[in-house]
């Protein structure tokens, strides 16, 4: 950040403590000292937002934001030139529900990268595993991350799910922790935390059938019980279905591999959900087959039967005991 930014980060922060009848140094200082060391990206969307909160709250008029804006402007005009700019951003993240985020932006963006790379330099492609969601659309097509990303997503044969386990014990930047003493029959059963931090990968898990036909697990605890006996549900997807969903191909970030779902997959279950799912997939539908994107639209209903049954013999009960032991002798 440029002296020239800092001493403007000062004139908006005095300027507008002043309409808002604020009299604080102490607390004003704070606050600067505070944005002075964000990404200057951060401090755009921080002072937007706060500059909305304050209006709402009526302690700031419009006007006095509007009258000032050129403070504002003055300390990023490479990114934002007018009014319809800010309010542009300021809009976008309202609809990415992003006013209020753990961190700010660019810092969870390195993070979640850190996290990704040092994952897939533990695991390599020696899984049968697959990242899902909205990163991956990003990373696949090398568009630069722009919304707030809470964890990473990843589909594992279960059959690997011990050996996952023993490999992230002898891990110092990841922790495998089990979430079946509250999980519902959606969700994660485990999630991998990297280096204490807000930042975890999540993982769905599979069967593969030698056929190559795969069955999507989601394993829960009768009544959400943790002394209950454990479930499962099993949805089945034909062979020529699931090819069309776990892609084989291998692909490349910053020099370490890693495989995902195919991006007609994840284009497919985001194109209908939330606004930030359906961000995500309008930022890759030029880069996806709609052919592809048709045909699971017309196969799914045939692939999505649930199956319930006992799994109280299963590998995920063998590691939530050990997951649950290890708490132990931690604590």
């Amino acid at each position: 950040m440029s002296e020239k930014q800092i001493e403007q980060i000062r004139k908006v922060v005095y300027a507008f403590a002043s309409l808002s009848n604020i009299n604080d140094k102490q607390a004003c200082d704070n606050l600067i000292n505070r944005l002075i060391n964000m990404h200057i990206n951060d401090v755009m969307d921080y002072l937007v937002v706060s500059l909305s909160d304050l209006v709402s709250r009526g302690v700031l008029k419009q006007e006095d934001v509007f009258s000032n804006v050129d403070l504002l402007i003055a300390i990023s005009p490479e990114t934002f030139s007018s009014t319809d700019d800010l309010m542009k951003r300021l809009n976008w993240l309202k609809s990415m529900n992003m006013e209020y985020p753990q961190m700010p932006l660019s810092e969870n963006h390195k993070l979640v990268i850190d996290a990704f790379d040092k994952f897939n330099q533990i695991i390599g492609t020696n899984f049968d595993a697959y990242y899902t969601g909205g990163l991956m659309g990003y990373l696949a097509t090398d568009h630069p991350l722009e919304r707030y990303h809470g964890d990473l997503d990843l589909f594992l044969n279960e059959e690997q799910l011990e050996s996952l386990y023993e490999l992230i014990q002898q891990s110092d930047e990841f922790k495998f922790i089990s979430n079946m003493d509250h999980k519902e029959e959606n969700g994660h059963e485990f999630k991998i935390q990297y280096k204490g931090t807000p930042m975890s990968i999540g993982l769905f898990l599979f069967e593969r059938k030698p056929d190559n036909e795969i069955v999507i697990k989601e394993y829960y605890h009768r009544d959400n019980n943790q002394d209950n006996e454990l479930l499962v549900n099993e949805q089945h997807l034909a062979p020529k279905y699931a090819e069309m969903i776990f892609s084989n191909q291998v692909r490349q970030h910053n020099g370490i591999s890693y495989k995902m779902q195919s991006l007609e997959s994840i284009y497919n279950a985001k194109k209908n959900s939330r606004p930030q799912d359906r961000y995500d997939a309008n930022l890759i539908k030029d880069s996806i087959n709609l052919m592809i994107d048709y045909r699971l639209d017309t196969e799914k209903q045939k692939n999505y039967d649930v199956k319930r049954k006992n799994a109280d013999l299963s590998i995920v009960a063998e590691i939530e005991k050990k997951c649950n032991y290890s708490d132990l002798k931690i604590k």
